[in-house]
């Protein structure tokens, strides 16, 4: 077997890079082996991706969640899959080999960019974009190959050697690829950070980029940090930019001391986190980050007249690098928050990726947007000139009124900062969906699904499913509550309906709202009573035809055995309050809860959602699983 560790992959979620498969399909406890042509092609498609991008690991015989279960083949199907990149691919890339994992075998592609396209046998040139393979022309992935490793400074040869190369660099470059038993020359070649030549090797300039002991041959390939004293540059008497000290030595210990001095300058103003307010920095970490480790992995090397540079004003940061977007890259499809993966340095950004500095997605910019919305923060500016790329972040809040009045209505200690985030995504844009929350929150395939089945069951949120394009808007149970709330604080209901404009009331609306206020005790319960009526109404379009037609066809002196039933179903399909179930029954809400769910509770049929405290504002009944427990 080869000498390779899979473990860094196990924790490591796919990417530009890396794809798992699992090699049996089916039911926990009832799994049979995949189709063997339908893994063939698998490999085809993959391994051609990899190679007509930046190269890459794919791991066969590892289930979505991690956990390793290897493969049954026989000798013979063994050697077909492995031996697919040769038989299938034009020109023939490197077979496969077997390690064996926690008792299991498992197959690796380890996958080296090729020079030129590589082609699937009569089924085209698949490309790897991000954790997607897309199909792409010969001539698409040709100008990619002759942009990203032809032209660029870090494909050039370096005059460094293997020992002008920091050992404990080249050791966690290793470990985190998986290969830290190969060589150092072995490394450096497979990532095409060097050439054969002769008995030795010739290093390219992405190794001395990164791994030079005392920092690569290039006068300006470190990070300059100027601090702005408020919103503009002056000059003269005026002047109030003060510039640290140039940061410089090999990328890994540029990025390291440029985030470190970066992270102690930011101010750590009231930030919203999850949904309450915490001193936080100005910027997202991740989107600060972003920006910094985009401009020095991504910035062209060979105009060595500038450095990349971060600018931090009291409201904005600037970061700026040499070299304008590749021809394949649009400013505006950015904006977009479209994906792209063309890199003009692609050895560079396998290495930062290798060192666990780049995240192996491809996400980098979408993210940033995400991030800075997340934290209720403008969208990242991004700008382009001939001859530079810029972003800039800004620290001033846009936080709307609805924004607060959700944050206020969901406000809930129970609640983690991606279950928050989910939710105020439904709210902001009226959906929520999986990859959406695998962009806006970091998470993996499996982890964002069950956020939002966990919410889904909480009643937060609802499942619109519609196989591989399912999404979720916010459930029937918070739309309540937003109502029931507003409800309380007085709002009628025509107002809680209406737009954020219509909100935005002239004064003689709002002397008109007091005037309603000031009515009659009589018109306050007619209103209570219309209110009662529309939350019913709402509830029963909610309710399963069924269900429905018991509940608008119970009887006002029906016995309580029966209502009782009746509370206990409604409570199956989600946690109800006792308001909510005195206007589905057309009770009042002391006869609901001291007829129905105090008994209830007490025989076990029902639960509190707030058991501790009894008399909690939000609290629910929700249905006891009479088949769990002992």
């Amino acid at each position: 077997m080869t000498a390779f560790d899979p473990t860094p992959y196990l924790t490591q979620d796919e990417g530009q890079h890396y794809e798992r498969k699992p090699l049996f399909e089916g039911r926990p406890g009832a799994k049979k082996a995949r189709d063997r042509r339908e893994v063939r092609d698998q490999v085809a498609e993959y391994v051609a991706a990899f190679a007509n991008a930046e190269g890459g690991i794919l791991l066969l015989g590892v289930e979505d969640d991690c956990v390793v279960t290897g493969h049954d083949y026989s000798e013979r199907p063994l050697e077909h899959v492995l031996n697919v990149p040769q038989a299938r691919l034009e020109p023939p890339q490197a077979p496969g080999f077997v390690v064996e994992h926690d008792g299991h075998e498992v197959i690796v592609f380890d996958v080296q960019a090729s020079d030129v396209p590589v082609q699937v046998t009569g089924d085209g040139f698949p490309l790897r974009m991000g954790d997607r393979t897309v199909q792409a022309s010969e001539s698409q992935i040709r100008s990619l190959k002759f942009h990203g490793m032809a032209e660029s400074w870090e494909s050039r040869p370096s005059p460094l050697t293997l020992d002008d190369l920091d050992g404990e660099l080249l050791a966690r470059a290793k470990a985190g690829s998986g290969l830290q038993s190969a060589s150092d020359v072995d490394y450096l070649l497979r990532r095409k950070l060097a050439d054969r030549r002769g008995a030795g090797i010739q290093l390219r300039r992405a190794a001395e980029l990164v791994f030079a002991q005392y920092g690569p041959d290039h006068p300006n390939a470190g990070v300059r940090l100027f601090r702005v004293i408020g919103t503009e540059r002056r000059l003269g008497p005026e002047h109030n930019v003060e510039e640290r000290p140039r940061i410089e030595g090999n990328l890994p210990a540029v990025l390291d001391e440029a985030m470190t001095l970066i992270n102690g300058l930011l101010r750590r103003p009231s930030r919203l986190v999850g949904s309450k307010f915490k001193a936080m920095p100005e910027y997202p970490d991740f989107a600060w980050k972003e920006a910094l480790l985009n401009a020095v992995a991504h910035r062209d090397y060979a105009a060595q007249g500038r450095c990349t540079e971060v600018w931090l004003y009291d409201d904005r940061m600037e970061v700026r690098n040499p070299g304008a977007l590749m021809e394949t890259v649009s400013l505006e499809g950015l904006r977009r928050q479209e994906r792209f993966h063309a890199s003009r340095n692609p050895r560079l950004v396998r290495v930062l990726v290798d060192l666990g500095y780049m995240r192996d997605h491809g996400e980098g910019i979408p993210r940033m947007f995400y991030e800075m919305e997340g934290s209720f923060l403008p969208e990242p500016e991004l700008d382009e000139t001939t001859h530079s790329f810029a972003v800039t972040l800004r620290n001033t809040p846009e936080l709307s009124e609805a924004d607060r009045r959700f944050i206020a209505r969901v406000d809930s200690d129970e609640l983690s900062k991606e279950e928050f985030r989910a939710l105020l995504e439904a709210h902001r844009h009226g959906r929520v969906d999986n990859a959406r929350m695998r962009r806006l929150v970091g998470l993996d395939t499996l982890k964002a699904s069950q956020l939002l089945r966990r919410l889904r069951d909480q009643g937060l949120l609802e499942l619109h499913a519609a196989g591989s394009a399912s999404y979720y808007t916010l459930g029937e149970s918070l739309s309540v509550e937003r109502e029931t709330s507003e409800a309380e604080q007085k709002t009628s209901e025509v107002e809680r309906e209406t737009s954020e404009v219509e909100r935005e009331t002239s004064e003689a609306e709002q002397k008109t709202s007091e005037a309603e206020q000031k009515t009659s005790e009589a018109e306050q319960k007619t209103s209570e009573a219309e209110q009662k009526t529309l939350l019913r109404e709402q509830l029963l379009r909610m309710l399963p035809e069924e269900l429905r037609v018991q509940v608008e066809s119970v009887r006002s002196r029906a016995p309580v055995e029966q209502m009782q039933s009746l509370v206990r179903d409604l409570c199956e399909l989600r946690a109800l309050r006792p308001l909510e179930l005195a206007a589905l029954l057309d009770r009042g809400t002391s006869r609901v809860t001291s007829a129905y769910l105090r008994p209830l509770v007490d025989a076990g049929k029902l639960e509190r959602t707030h058991p501790e405290t009894p008399h909690h504002p939000d609290q629910a009944y929700v249905a006891v699983n009479e088949n769990s427990g002992g």
